[in-house]
């Protein structure tokens, strides 16, 4: 992990989570200058930061550094400000907010861990660089490698160093009366369309299942079906389960068992976690529980987490003593109370594994500990939504009773109607509309409602589909009016009988469409109402041909690269082949970052092989910034291209940056090929490699021997309230 240095020899030495923490507490930071050295305990590099003018800005940690171009546009704009220039070194206003250097602490660059969550410009809707407004927490880019634990608040584990993951983020962006912290936000970037694109779009990628049965040459043209082209027929490009037992495992094992840095300790055991199946489960867990007790909290974070992702039974015991922080829970962790973020990782471990003995332990966590535990109940929360099938009544039941505490922080309640949604217990329904109806609620509790009504409705409820609409034209929370705008669609979408229900279809129709051509009561829908038209009429084929000519319409008409980049994304979905060729010509003309990546992906979905080469040049271009080489790298997953794989592997092995080596081990994963696995365990044990390269390695191992389809904390991101955060949510959902 990195620590932060000033330019010269330090006089003043300093643990920086204290620091974060202190500068939280005092909701202002500490003045650095150049002779004061922030230190994480024992960590093996360090963080010089020397500024003179901005295009000499550079990061270092030990032979990795990182570029002042490395940052994206906004993570520019967002920390030049408080960098003085006055000489060498690195300053920091005292005014600036704790939770802002969080933020930037957390950003890819630093981070070890993290995923693209949103646009990577907040400058405007119409910036040349790119994006749309997008608040500050979310990072333009993939980040360092591995499940990186953040603090997240609660005493320090004894035995362990805590500099072994980044400062805590969380808290809510809402107003005054809901608790959990605060944040310099602006809060209208979440309500791009981009954020729920980022947290939703596993589901509709699905890489990992375009490998298994079919792939494609480059340059072929196939067939055509329907709107879209057909991929040619051929061997599985995916790893098969011979090959992870025989080349993957065995190296991930060894180090994890072996490796000294923290960086691939961490890596590879959750590596394992989300690799092994039945067969290696005593070994994983043989591996973990010694990382339990392991002085870098990322390291004991790491082993908590890989057991609940193994899935197996065998950890529920432990993960229960972790929870409950008992005298066992200690003695496994290295004594002393167990850290916050454990115990709170270890309820969502809980929930991964399912086992019917784990539910009465999360319930009472959730009835017994008060607010200040917020990190620890709301996972708890988080982990009974998980819970399976025969389990689902009885989950239900118990949360929606839940809902009745009006003293409840509304944070947490807010984690409860999503939740509800996952478990798809119809019973929730009408307490669900009765909070979005209130006009007391607060507005995350709405939002939440809104999107596990989308979960949970039908179109047989009338009375629901019009509250919806209603809300929608006239709603007080532009968010909770996004969410209702893909609730409409995913109830809609769901219906096995348009044409017995087809007056309430028309109303989703005639409201999607309105919005698409911007005139219903905000323009600002039109973006959130071109998905939602691709996520129903992917299912009502029937009205594909209607949505496809309003959206072509539309991205025509538009030049905001946000919005258009919603067409785009919308068109691909649809699998809208009749227009690649006009999304491609404007992905070579136009400058902007966002627009380009997203139209990557659209060019993707509609397997458009024609882009291939621009999009591989993009993969193997150092200078490609992260975001733009994970869209890249998605749109050629997609197209089942994979002559990228051995130029990205021979970057990753020189790479100079932390983006670029984040980025790179995620654009591995992304195109998933087996191919890639003999160079990536070649790098991950290669003791001449930089430790962050073999770390990197070890992720990319992770996620491209992943044994299932989707990524292993999609279920977490999927369907969540991404306005409402607590540190340990929002550390799962950054993980690569």
């Amino acid at each position: 992990m990195c620590g932060f240095w000033g330019s010269s020899a330090p006089r003043q030495e300093m643990d920086r989570n204290s620091w974060l923490r202190s500068a939280h507490n005092s909701r202002s930071i500490p003045a650095l200058d150049t002779s004061k050295r922030l230190e994480e305990g024992n960590s093996k590099g360090s963080l010089l930061l020397r500024h003179c003018l901005p295009d000499h800005f550079r990061l270092s940690c030990g032979a990795l550094s990182v570029d002042w171009h490395d940052f994206t546009p906004r993570q520019q704009r967002a920390i030049h400000p408080y960098i003085l220039t006055t000489r060498p070194g690195f300053f920091m206003r005292t005014a600036l907010s704790a939770l802002l250097i969080v933020a930037l602490a957390a950003t890819p660059v630093f981070a070890h861990g993290g995923q693209y969550k949103g646009p990577s410009d907040a400058s405007g809707g119409s910036s040349s660089s790119g994006g749309t407004v997008a608040p500050p927490t979310n990072p333009g880019g993939a980040a360092a490698p591995g499940p990186g634990a953040a603090t997240a608040g609660g005493a320090a584990t004894a035995g362990a160093n805590t500099s072994g993951g980044r400062g805590a983020r969380g808290g809510s962006d809402r107003k005054a009366n809901v608790t959990g912290g605060s944040s310099l936000t602006d809060v209208k970037g979440y309500e791009v369309w981009e954020f729920w694109w980022e947290n939703n779009k596993d589901r509709f990628l699905n890489l990992k299942a375009r490998l298994t049965s079919n792939t494609n040459v480059s340059g072929s043209t196939g067939g055509i079906t329907g709107r879209g082209r057909k991929i040619q027929q051929g061997s599985s490009r995916r790893p098969s389960d011979i090959m992870i037992q025989a080349e993957v495992l065995p190296a991930l094992l060894e180090l994890a068992k072996a490796a000294q840095d923290p960086n691939i300790l961490d890596s590879a055991i959750l590596a394992l976690g989300r690799t092994s199946k039945e067969d290696n489960v005593d070994q994983v867990i043989e591996a973990a529980i010694p990382l339990l007790s392991h002085k870098v909290l990322s390291c004991q974070d790491a082993a908590t987490l890989a057991l609940g992702v193994l899935g197996s039974p065998k950890s529920v015991k432990s993960l229960k003593d972790i929870l409950q922080d008992n005298s066992e829970g200690r003695r496994l962790t290295g004594g002393g109370s167990v850290d916050t973020l454990l115990r709170a990782h270890a309820a969502l471990a809980l929930g991964f594994i399912g086992d019917p003995d784990s539910i009465q332990t999360l319930q009472d966590v959730v009835i017994r500990l008060g607010d200040k535990d917020k990190d620890i109940k709301v996972c708890a929360i988080v982990a009974l939504g998980l819970m399976q099938d025969d389990l689902k009544p009885e989950v239900a039941a118990f949360l929606t009773e839940q809902l009745k505490d009006k003293r409840m922080d509304p944070l947490i309640a807010s984690f409860i109607p999503t939740s509800l949604g996952k478990l798809g217990d119809t019973s929730a329904v009408q307490p669900l509309l009765e909070i979005f109806q209130s006009r007391d609620a607060d507005n995350l509790l709405v939002e939440s409602a809104a999107i596990g009504l989308g979960q949970l409705g039908s179109v047989q409820d009338d009375s629901l589909i019009e509250v919806l609409i209603d809300y929608i034209k006239e709603g007080k929370d532009q968010q909770a009016r996004h969410f209702a705008i893909i609730a409409l669609a995913e109830i809609g979408a769901r219906d096995p009988d348009p044409t017995g229900n087809a007056e309430i279809h028309q109303a989703i129709y005639d409201q999607l469409g309105k919005e698409i051509q911007a005139k219903g009561k905000s323009k600002d829908h039109r973006s959130w109402a071109a998905i939602a038209g691709a996520i129903y009429s992917r299912s009502q084929v029937d009205r594909q041909p209607d949505f496809i000519v309003r959206i072509q319409t539309a991205y025509e008409k538009e030049s905001n690269p946000s919005y258009k980049s919603a067409f785009a994304v919308s068109l691909g979905l649809l699998n809208d082949y009749s227009f690649a060729d006009q999304i491609f010509e404007d992905f070579n003309k136009r400058k902007e970052i966002d627009f380009r990546g997203y139209a990557g992906i659209a060019l993707g979905f509609m397997n458009y092989t024609q882009a291939s080469d621009a999009l591989r040049g993009l993969c193997q271009n150092k200078g490609t910034t992260p975001t733009l080489r994970l869209q890249a790298a998605t749109g050629l997953g997609l197209m089942r291209d994979t002559q990228a794989v051995g130029t990205l592997i021979e970057t990753l092995k020189t790479a100079q940056t932390l983006g670029v080596s984040s980025a790179v081990a995620k654009a591995l994963g992304l195109i998933g090929d087996r191919d890639s696995i003999g160079p990536l365990k070649e790098a991950a044990m290669n003791e001449r490699l930089q430790k962050l390269t073999r770390a990197f390695a070890c992720v990319a191992l992770g996620i491209v021997g992943e044994k299932t389809d989707l990524p292993w904390n999609a279920v977490i991101s999927a369907n969540n309230n991404y306005r409402g955060k607590t540190p340990s949510i929002e550390e799962v959902l950054d993980l690569l």
